[in-house]
C-alpha cells in the first residue's frame, strides 16, 4: 500500500525550531489542520515538510492518531530523521540573535504547572498527544477532562500509565470508555478491576467488564468493594 501523502509548511526559521523543540525532537509531530479519512494507526504516511526561507524536507513517519478537527499525529520510527534536524536551521548570526531575544522575554522555563496554565487549548491537546510521561500524568489531572481522550491516543503512553488512569476518579467517562474498549489495555485483568471499581466508571460498561475481572479481585468487589449493583453482580457470579 502506498504512502499516504501528508504536507506542512511553516512560516519562518523560527517557527520551525519550536515545532522541532516541543514535537519533532521528542519523535513526533502534529499535522495540524490534516485529514487522512480511515487511515489506521501505524499507517505509513509521506511527509513534504517545507520552511519558508528555511528550505524542504520530505521524511517517512507513521500515523499516531486521527484527531477530527485538530489533525494527524505521526511518529518517526528510529529517532528524528536527520533530514528534519538541518531543516529550518538559521544562519549563525541570526540564531544567536534569535537566542538571545528568547532569553531576554522568556527567562528559563517554569515548572511545568505553570507552563501548563500559560497553553491554551489547542497547545494542550497537542501537548497531550506528543508529549512526554510527566506531561501526560499533568494532563489526566487537567480540569479540562476533554484532553483525557488525546492523552490515550500518545503512541507513547505505557500499561502502567493506562492502569492508573483507569483507577482514578479524576479521568473522565470517556475516557474509561476508551480504554476498557481497547483491544489490548481492556483485556487486562488489572485494568478492567480497576474500571469496575471506579465510580466514573459508566455502570454498563462495568457491569460487562465483570466477566474479566480475576476471581480474588470478584472476591473482594462482592464484599462491598464497588458501586451496590455490581457488588450484587459480583456475588451472583460467585453464588452461580
Amino acid at each position: 500500500m502506498a504512502a499516504l501523502p501528508l504536507q506542512m509548511t511553516w512560516a519562518s526559521p523560527e517557527e520551525y525550531q519550536a515545532t522541532f523543540t516541543s514535537e519533532i525532537s521528542r519523535g513526533g509531530l502534529l499535522v495540524k489542520g490534516a485529514s487522512l479519512v480511515g487511515a489506521q494507526a501505524g499507517a505509513e504516511v509521506a511527509l513534504s515538510l517545507s520552511v519558508t526561507g528555511g528550505g524542504s524536507a520530505e521524511v517517512s513517519a507513521r500515523v499516531a492518531a486521527v484527531v477530527p478537527g485538530v489533525g494527524v499525529a505521526v511518529m518517526f520510527s528510529g529517532g528524528v530523521p536527520p533530514a528534519l534536524a538541518s531543516l529550518g536551521e538559521l544562519p549563525p548570526m541570526l540564531e544567536a540573535e534569535v537566542v538571545q531575544e528568547e532569553e531576554e522575554e522568556d527567562g528559563p522555563p517554569g515548572p511545568l504547572s505553570e507552563r501548563l496554565k500559560k497553553m491554551t487549548v489547542n497547545e494542550k491537546m497537542q501537548l497531550a498527544l506528543t508529549g512526554t510521561r510527566d506531561e501526560r500524568m499533568a494532563l489526566f489531572r487537567d480540569t479540562n477532562k476533554s484532553l483525557h481522550i488525546f492523552v490515550l491516543k500518545n503512541p507513547r503512553i505505557g500499561l502502567d500509565e493506562i492502569q492508573g488512569a483507569a483507577k482514578s476518579p479524576m479521568v473522565s467517562p470517556d475516557a474509561l470508555k476508551m480504554i476498557a474498549e481497547h483491544r489490548e489495555w481492556g483485556s487486562n485483568p488489572t485494568v478492567a478491576a480497576s474500571l469496575v471499581r471506579n465510580p466514573k466508571t459508566p455502570m454498563p460498561l462495568a457491569m460487562r467488564l465483570l466477566d474479566k475481572v480475576p476471581m480474588s479481585d470478584l472476591k473482594q468487589i462482592a464484599k462491598g468493594g464497588a458501586r451496590d449493583q455490581l457488588v450484587h453482580a459480583a456475588r451472583k457470579k460467585l453464588a452461580g
